[in-house]
């Protein structure tokens, strides 16, 4: 959260730089962010996400200050959490559409952006959840490690298909013909993006497959294997999905090719 409101500043200092063609100093001296914030919707948006960082980092503080499971300031985290995702979408290509295309390109970029926050944010408590059973490997712990990777894998299942759906969605909106996939950088951005992303399904599917069903297996050797195995696995989808937010930060500011017709 720290990380992200501090490039969110760092971010609508390089906006009322380039919308002013002043220097960043220059353009915060002068009152530019000021106009940006009040006269844009990249502005509006900013504000807007910048009081759903203060909600989510309120509620942080709560759920840290108590030993118990504190369920409504989890409950405000998550959905804070949610709604600063979500809200990206008011900043990107979508959002400079017309009429009803624009309401959906930014639902499907709404929904684009939950599904890839869902599925690489819950990689990142599983890995270590993994990785603590492994150190210390006992019954109940093969049966928590087996309970949290099926659930997991729902979840995954079901991120798989928004993102499949809506990735279609906004290359439909991006790209007007087959081979804008090579003859633009956008293209061969997204390219590497899509390339990317089949590796990390790949994975994902060597996992549910082949190494979440050995979990349960009576053979304590095969099953810490599996457990192992889901471990690295999923660090490597992580490393991945990083690596594919980097490509989808690029092409938030790279034109996609112009429509001739």
């Amino acid at each position: 959260l720290g990380l992200a409101v501090a490039t969110a500043l760092a971010w609508l200092a390089i906006e009322a730089s380039t919308m002013s063609g002043l220097p960043f100093g220059q353009a915060l001296r002068e009152g530019t962010a000021d106009v940006v914030l009040a006269r844009t919707l990249f502005g509006h948006t900013w504000l807007v996400r910048g009081a759903l960082a203060f909600l989510v980092c309120i509620a942080l503080v709560a759920i840290g200050r108590r030993d118990d499971a504190p369920g409504p300031a989890c409950a405000v985290a998550a959905i804070g959490a949610l709604l600063f995702l979500a809200t990206l979408a008011c900043a990107g290509h979508a959002a400079a559409g017309l009429g009803a295309d624009r309401f959906y390109h930014v639902a499907a970029d709404v929904l684009h952006l939950l599904a890839a926050g869902a599925w690489l944010g819950a990689l990142v408590p599983l890995v270590a959840l993994l990785r603590a059973i492994d150190a210390r490997p006992s019954g109940e712990g093969m049966r928590l490690a087996s309970r949290a990777v099926a659930r997991f894998s729902v979840l995954g299942v079901l991120c798989v298909g928004v993102l499949a759906l809506t990735g279609i969605v906004n290359a439909c909106y991006a790209l007007h013909r087959l081979s804008d996939l090579s003859s633009s950088r956008y293209g061969q951005e997204l390219a590497a993006k899509l390339c990317l992303v089949t590796f990390v399904v790949i994975l994902a599917a060597v996992n549910r497959n082949r190494h979440t069903p050995r979990l349960s297996s009576s053979d304590p050797r095969l099953a810490h294997r599996a457990l192992r195995s889901l471990a690295r696995n999923a660090f490597a989808e992580i490393v991945l999905g990083f690596a594919i937010v980097a490509i989808v930060g690029n092409l938030g500011v790279t034109m996609p090719p112009m429509h001739t017709g």
